[in-house]
């Protein structure tokens, strides 16, 4: 089961959690991992991230 839902508020763990999204579409792969699609804020562009890259968005 994936960590993350469509809808979900996300940072990149990597960076402080400095840059916030939203998680648009959830991907499974072949080998049963999960891909997230998130839509930046401030950006207007998706990324792309394993679950471990992010965390949960602190409000």
């Amino acid at each position: 089961m994936a960590k993350f839902a469509i809808g979900d508020k996300v940072d990149k763990a990597a960076d402080d959690h400095h840059e916030a999204g939203t998680v648009i579409a959830v991907f499974s792969t072949t080998d049963g991992h999960f891909r997230y699609a998130v839509d930046m804020e401030g950006y207007g562009a998706l990324e792309f991230f394993i679950e471990e890259n992010l965390v949960v968005h602190a409000d």
